[in-house]
């Protein structure tokens, strides 16, 4: 019955979306700009897209984010349903969706050449990257360009003259990061790997911290903030997303100062955990006095509420109750947790088969952290790979954290943790 009302809901949205043309006459109109969106190629819920508009000597960067809001009610069936999943989920070999795939696919997501609702930002920037002014509003925008990360890179890195936007607004970012460390923040710049699977097959993609997705993460972290600061001044209760420092960095707790990996290993431990709040205080290693996440709301509820309110504020409706979005906020905590332990538990169950399938093959790692030291416990960072697992190391000598050495994988049937052992140090 339930199933029956969500399908209900969906054909409602989808027959009114087709009868409006895909115009809404009451937002403004920003089809005009030449507008990108920067995603991984297989990406189906495309929430953000950027543009540059040129005035007189200035440039004004916008940022643009998915409205789904501006198509289904607060308590309907459909939020009810993506409260309940609270994000979308990725697993390796499946997808589950906060919100229904149709309606991502052809109605919410900012797809290329398509006229789509969006929650603009406007911002003029000094040139120390402090704010000159912004502008918030609910506009129709149409993406011209999707581009993957690296399509992106090569436009930003060869600048064309006809296609300089991209180029520009990673410098104008460039700044805005800047005047965030000069503000505290914390900048980590590393490659990773992920384990991807196709056909029960798994692979290890190494991705790296390009210009593009430099630019993407610094244009979703100003929108965040500008947002927070928007609705902390007018008053809108909204999950704030924060952050305490906890410490320094313990340098005595290391050999090499030149060991980055490690490095960047203990100054994660000297961040706190984030977490959602009804209470706008500082995110440390962001270097912001107020955050919140606002640019995913296809994909988070946290963004989803925020995504409610601004368009509720903008057009003079109710806002939803603080009393409604504090008890939102403990359901996010929580099932956020759980998403986030369901995804590395899935995670970690593909790395064992790709261990499996390189059984005899000798890796070079850094020993990060005893966990259990009695018990042979420890974090491995594994160097050609870019990723750090816990496992059980078997060795005869006494090793230290920071110490670089080679291991092989050794057959066991346990199937919660992975089992090396030493085979040589190196060089």
């Amino acid at each position: 019955m339930y199933n029956k009302i969500i399908d209900n809901e969906v054909k409602n949205i989808i027959s009114r979306f087709k009868q409006s043309n895909n115009v809404n006459t009451s937002v403004k109109d920003l089809t005009h700009l030449k507008t990108y969106s920067i995603d991984d190629s297989q990406s189906f819920e495309i929430d953000d897209a950027i543009s540059l508009e040129k005035i007189s000597y200035q440039h004004k960067l916008w940022i643009h984010i998915a409205s789904p809001t501006s198509y289904f009610e607060y308590k309907s069936a459909i939020d009810k349903n993506a409260r309940k999943l609270i994000s979308t989920v990725y697993l390796s070999t499946n997808t589950y969706y906060m919100l229904p795939e149709i309606l991502i696919n052809d109605v919410f997501s900012l797809r290329d050449n398509e006229k789509r609702e969006s929650l603009s930002l406007g911002v003029i920037f000094n040139e120390d990257g402090c704010i000159a002014s912004t502008e918030i509003v609910q506009s129709i925008i149409k993406v011209d360009y999707r581009l993957n990360y690296t399509e992106a890179d090569e436009l930003i890195d060869y600048a064309p003259k006809e296609e300089e936007d991209l180029s520009i607004i990673s410098e104008i970012l460039q700044s805005r990061k800047c005047w965030r460390k000069n503000s505290g923040a914390t900048e980590i710049l590393e490659t990773f790997g992920k384990i991807i699977v196709e056909d029960n097959n798994p692979t290890l993609k190494i991705i790296d911290p390009t210009l593009s997705r430099q630019l993407i993460s610094e244009a979703m972290i100003l929108y965040g903030n500008l947002i927070s600061n928007f609705t902390k001044v007018n008053k809108i209760p909204v999950p704030y997303r924060v952050q305490q420092r906890i410490d320094k960095v313990p340098k005595d707790n290391f050999q090499d100062s030149d060991n980055k990996v490690l490095y960047n290993f203990l100054l994660k431990k000297t961040m706190g955990k984030s977490y959602y709040s009804i209470n706008p205080t500082p995110h440390s290693s962001l270097g912001l006095t107020s955050y919140l996440h606002a640019t995913s709301p296809i994909r988070r509820y946290a963004d989803l509420i925020v995504n409610y309110q601004l368009n509720r504020y903008l057009n003079n409706n109710e806002l939803i109750s603080k009393e409604d979005v504090e008890q939102m906020i403990l359901e996010i905590n929580n099932q956020g947790r759980q998403n986030i332990m369901r995804y590395r538990e899935d995670q970690k169950y593909w790395l064992r088969k790709w261990f499996k399938k390189k059984s005899f093959k000798v890796y070079k790692v850094i020993l990060l952290n005893w966990v259990n030291r009695y018990k042979n416990i420890c974090i491995l960072y594994f160097l050609d790979y870019h990723f750090s697992t816990i496992c059980n190391l078997k060795s005869k000598k006494n090793l230290n954290i920071g110490e670089s050495f080679n291991v092989q994988n050794i057959e066991n049937n346990n199937i919660d943790i992975i089992f090396f052992e030493l085979i040589s140090l190196s060089k």
